[in-house]
């Protein structure tokens, strides 16, 4: 009888473990399915604004550029559509001004074209070889003009690209012989008009970083715009300077100046003053020429000429690293 007693409570001991034993999983199971339902609960509650901004975003135009609605609760993640609604912001400017910049350039372009025509007309319907010869003249001129109209606008649109790009290749330069260079290959320009141009300024070599091409080109347009609107007889200087680590390139002539109101307009691309509508030109020089600064790291900046009288242009650009 004693042995029967132990066996039958080892079996129920055996029994009451196993009935622990399921407990426990049923009870550490209920506790993990509801851990498992919290989450997903949360995690839905979660990501509902989410998907109510994704479903917002998907729905939209691809002109649409207007700023992203506060769908985000939650204090973590409103910096998310702020940084989006900046860079929106940004991508708005930037459409707005290519699309000014496309609608003036097809205007600037459009009206030498059509002069053209017009002036091929003339020709074919002329049998004065006199006026025939003058139309061709005319159209050469012209043809001139739109030719460096184009080329200023391509690399107006080369900044533009290689700026968002970020690729920007850059060896040293040396400044003084690049102006030296541009001077003399304005003299004829200046001689025509009896404009006295000439060079002063640093002799020794002052080295920058940046692309010869730009670089030459903003110092042609320099010259180009104080012979252009110098009277004749008038006086055009070009020099570089060191100033406090930094580098100065300026070209100041005798010419009738900016007024001080106006000096935010002539940056403007085709934007031309009255005192200088009579003169050729598309009002594409100082656009350029700020750009072409601003590409360098550098700042152009216009200033009454205190020694000519007229106009200084002054770009301050960083010293080359050795």
């Amino acid at each position: 009888m004693a042995r029967i007693t132990v066996a039958e409570t080892l079996l129920g001991r055996q029994q009451l473990a196993e009935q622990l034993l399921w407990s426990a999983l049923l009870t550490q199971g209920a506790l993990v399915v509801l851990t498992l339902l919290l989450a997903y609960l949360l995690l839905k509650r979660l990501l509902t604004p989410m998907r109510r901004l994704s479903r917002e975003i998907l729905r939209r135009d691809a002109a649409t550029l207007a700023p992203l609605p506060d769908l985000l609760p939650w204090q973590e993640t409103r910096p998310l559509v702020q940084a989006f609604n900046r860079q929106l912001a940004r991508l708005r400017q930037l459409v707005a001004r290519q699309e000014r910049f496309s609608a003036d350039a097809a205007h600037q372009l459009r009206t030498p074209l059509t002069i053209l025509k017009t002036q091929v007309e003339v020709a074919r319907g002329s049998g004065d070889p006199a006026l025939m010869s003058e139309s061709l003249d005319a159209m050469a001129v012209r043809l001139d003009h739109t030719i460096a109209l184009t080329e200023r606008l391509l690399l107006l649109a080369r900044l533009k690209s290689d700026e968002c790009s970020g690729l920007r290749q850059r060896e040293l330069i040396e400044l003084t012989a690049l102006v030296q260079q541009a001077c003399l290959s304005r003299l004829a320009q200046a001689r025509s008009k009896g404009i006295d141009l000439g060079y002063e300024g640093e002799e020794s070599a002052i080295m920058v970083a940046g692309e010869p091409l730009l670089l030459g080109e903003l110092c042609a347009n320099l010259l180009d715009n104080a012979i252009k609107y110098t009277p004749p007889h008038g006086t055009v200087t070009a020099r570089v300077v060191r100033s406090n680590g930094q580098i100065w390139l300026e070209v100041e002539d005798s010419g009738p100046g900016i007024a001080p109101e106006l000096v935010e307009r002539v940056w403007q691309p085709f934007q031309r003053l009255e005192q200088g509508s009579e003169q050729p030109g598309a009002g594409l020089g100082l656009a350029l020429v700020r750009d072409i600064a601003h590409y360098h790291h550098g700042e152009v900046v216009l200033l009454p000429a205190t020694q000519l009288g007229g106009l200084l242009v002054r770009l301050i650009l960083p010293l080359a690293k050795s």
